[in-house]
Parts: structure tokens; sequence; C-alpha cells
């Protein structure tokens, strides 16, 4: 499964299509991926979310627009997508440190490059960053890591007893966990494995309607109740890393890091949802040993 061959018709329509709306059905259509999967693929193949990347190239046209044309403020922030010269002006602040104007003024290349080499982005660059307008051709350069602790497996068949959870990922788990483990407790059943299953790709699912199912493995013909839900995690194969969790951010981190393993190995996504298996958790510390779980087809 070649993702960047994939990715290499969206990666020209945007460059065409910047300053236009992203229609995500459209382009998860072009690489043959679903919406859900689309974005997190899109950042292991090219090292920038799909946010990041329109926003990228919205600004180096405006660059291009203001210091080789001297277009008019107003006029680059329509052409390049901008609702308007202000907000031009605030994207210029937060990525250059610079203003669209001073960029227009520049008379002479090497004023211009002046100008950039003193600006946030020219300060970034100096100390080993690399430079996000470089070239329309550098979301494709970007090498995914191999991950040579990434492991593929089959899943049997796992009945599961859940509880559902709806907002921002990570939050208010702990009443569905007392909740699942009161009610598990009370039926010997409390030593299953605990599994959380993500539903939607926050990328795409507002924050306060995202879904987590908050699980344990329990036996077949197992019945729920009290506000317990019943289901069955299907059999199939899945791409995994394990890992220890010390802090919240890098929940986010090992699962970029598993699917740029992913998109390095060739394996072809599966739309079963995702999961972590949590191995073991302390409620002092907030340590966890972890494994991350992306479906992948045989």
């Amino acid at each position: 499964m070649d993702y960047q061959q994939r990715l290499t018709p969206v990666i020209r329509y945007l460059e065409q299509h910047f300053a236009e709306p992203v229609n995500l059905q459209q382009v998860a259509a072009m690489a043959h991926l679903s919406p859900y999967h689309f974005h997190r693929v899109f950042k292991a193949v090219t090292g920038e979310t799909l946010g990041g990347f329109i926003k990228r190239l919205k600004l180096q046209n405006a660059v291009h627009c203001l210091f080789y044309h001297k277009s008019a403020v107003t006029e680059v922030a329509m052409d390049c997508g901008f609702s308007s010269s202000q907000s031009l002006a605030k994207a210029f602040r937060l990525y250059f440190g610079v203003s669209p104007s001073e960029i227009r003024s520049c008379q002479t290349q090497p004023e211009f490059s002046s100008l950039l080499r003193n600006s946030k982005i020219g300060h970034a660059l100096s100390n080993g960053g690399h430079d996000p307008l470089a070239s329309q051709g550098y979301a494709l350069s970007y090498q995914p890591q191999r991950s040579e602790i990434m492991k593929t497996e089959h899943f049997a068949q796992r009945c599961l007893a859940s509880v559902r959870v709806t907002g921002p990922y990570g939050e208010n788990y702990q009443p569905a966990l007392g909740k699942l483990y009161q009610w598990a407790g009370a039926k010997g059943l409390a030593d299953g494995q605990c599994l959380f299953i993500y539903h939607d790709n926050p990328e795409v699912t507002p924050a306060q309607q995202c879904r987590t199912d908050i699980c344990l493995t329990v036996p077949e013909g197992t019945e729920g109740g009290s506000g317990i839900e019943i289901q069955t995690l299907p059999a199939g194969g899945y791409a995994s890393i394990r890992e220890t969790v010390t802090e919240q951010r890098q929940y986010g981190e090992y699962w970029q890091v598993l699917m740029e393993a992913i998109v390095a190995s060739q394996l072809e996504i599966d739309d079963r949802p995702c999961f972590e298996l949590y191995h073991s958790y302390d409620e002092q510390t907030h340590v966890a040993d972890v494994s991350f779980y992306t479906a992948i087809k045989a």
C-alpha cells in the first residue's frame, strides 16, 4: 500500500485549490481513504496536518503575491482564501512575526531575504527547523519512520461490557470507569482487560461529539443493564505498539508514531475502530502501560 502515491492527487489538488473550502469527503475519496483515517494518514505521509498544510500554501502564495507582484493586501487576502485583510495580517504575525505590508514594501531580493531571515520563521530555521515555505513539493519529501517495535497480530472476537462517553477525548472518563468497574465487581468480572475504543477522528468530528467506549472484556453471554452495554469487538488484523505513558500529551504522540509506522510498512488500514488496551494504570501517578491498536486489512 503506497500511501504517498495515494495522496499525490490530493496534494496536487490542494496546490491548485488552496483558497477554496476543503470538502473532506472529496479529498478522502481521491486518496481512496475513509474520512475517519484520512487526517492521520495525511499527517503521517506529509509531516503536516491537513489544516497546517493548507495554511502554509495560503501563506506562501500570499508572500509571493505581495513581494513579487506588489498586490494590495486586501486583494491578496481574498485571493488566498483569507476572510479579510485583518485575518491575513493576524496569520502573518503568528507565522512570520512580520506584517503583510512589510513584505510588500521590500524592494529587492536581498531586502526580502533579510526580512525573513530576521523574522520569527528565520529564527526558527537558524535553530535547526525546516523552511515551511521552501517549496510546494515539500509535503511529499517527508519520510515516515518505520517502527521496530510495531507488531501485527490477529485479534479473536471479544465480548465487551462498555459505557459510552461523548465529549472531548481524555475527559470525563473516571465516572464511566467507576460505573463500569462497580458493575463488573458485583458480577466478579473486574479482572477483564480494559479497552478504550475511539469512534471518531477529532480533526473531523467536533470535540463535544467524539465518542469513546470504556470497555472490559467479559465472557460470551454476559448480560448488561444499569447503563452497561454489551458489544462485540470483531475479529481481525491489527497493527500495534506498546508504550509506557507518563504524560497526557503522549497519547496523541504515540498514535502518530503508530500511524507513521503503518504508512512506512505499507499496511492497508481497515475501517474498524482503533483502541487502546491498558495492561496497567497507576491512579496516583497516572502512568499507564498501554498498547495502541489500529485495524489493518489481511
